[in-house]
């Protein structure tokens, strides 16, 4: 596979002018509980999918007055890893919680981070997307069928474009040549920062396929600028428009979820009342707007069945990612 891990380390040094806001916004002693005051750390730029989850929940809970002053600190840096790093160094402090997610799981993974989801308290998962593989306009293929049978004779000479090492993208492109027979160190990913960038190297012809979330390409999608070739749903999921890789034949479903985590060295009762706040902000209008806007599926696990959840995703990701490395 061609890649190095300098463009997951890029934005390290980020990090050094964070710590004095991220202090600012949650205090050391969580004086008056996350009722009172609540920081949601974003491991990743303004724009992404976390930080999409993040501004979401925050318009949600302070419309409805579930948290009197709701932050959000964007951490990004290391595929997701230093803001991980930031909330375990935040041990103890109940009026803070970090966006985590499938990205997260290859993010560890993929820089070696010595951060692990093992040193966070799991609080829920949320929502679920899927990613979605498309075409440039003018591309020769018109169905999946035809584009597997070229890339598999030729493997290194289809490019494929997406998000950061280790992210939903890179792991759907994997599981996608697992399920027709190409190795997947033979993939040519080519990682990007961000969905503008992809978009752009589909429209340069750079890539032969592109990798992103629904919500990213959608409109180019409606324009005709991009076309679809599958989305990474189970057969029976949501309506995007386009055939799922499963109903197409393709065992090729890779939810992308997320959720939130606090700092270790909570209580018991404090985590449970950050559970409880944001199954409040679950059942408002405004997370059902939310839902419906950013075309994400709800779905839910709480403390130790998301802690199991995420024990059995990291074993799909590392299965999934050995001999690629």
């Amino acid at each position: 596979m061609k890649w190095t891990k300098r463009g997951a380390l890029l934005g390290v040094a980020l990090i050094v002018a964070l710590p004095i806001a991220i202090s600012d916004a949650a205090s050391s002693d969580g004086t008056g509980g996350p009722r009172a005051s609540l920081t949601l750390l974003v491991p990743g730029s303004a724009g992404g999918g976390y930080d999409s989850l993040a501004r979401e929940s925050q318009q949600a809970l302070r419309s409805n007055g579930i948290s009197g002053n709701i932050q959000v600190v964007n951490v990004p840096g290391a595929s997701g890893t230093l803001g991980l790093e930031k909330i375990i160094e935040m041990q103890g402090q109940d009026n803070v919680a970090l966006v985590v997610g499938s990205a997260m799981v290859g993010g560890v993974e993929i820089t070696g981070s010595d951060a692990t989801l093992d040193g966070v308290t799991p609080l829920l998962s949320l929502t679920t997307d899927f990613p979605v593989f498309a075409l440039p306009s003018d591309s020769p293929y018109d169905n999946i069928d035809e584009f597997v049978a070229a890339w598999k004779k030729d493997p290194q000479g289809f490019p494929i474009g997406g998000g950061a090492l280790g992210n939903i993208d890179h792991l759907a492109a994997l599981q996608f040549a697992q399920a027709v027979g190409i190795d997947p160190k033979e993939v040519n990913y080519i990682a990007y920062s961000g969905g503008g960038e992809v978009l752009g190297a589909m429209l340069s012809n750079t890539v032969k396929v592109g990798v992103s979330g629904f919500s990213e390409i959608a409109d180019q999608l409606e324009a005709g600028t991009v076309k679809p070739l599958a989305v990474a749903s189970p057969a029976d999921g949501p309506d995007f428009g386009m055939p799922s890789f499963a109903s197409l034949g393709y065992d090729v479903v890779v939810p992308n979820w997320r959720g939130l985590v606090a700092p270790p060295g909570i209580t018991d009762e404090q985590r449970n009342d950050l559970i409880s706040m944001v199954e409040e902000m679950r059942h408002t209008e405004e997370w059902q707007q939310a839902l419906d806007r950013q075309q994400w599926d709800e779905d839910v696990r709480t403390g130790d069945k998301f802690s199991e959840f995420i024990d059995d995703d990291i074993e799909r990701t590392q299965d999934l990612l050995e001999g690629t490395l």
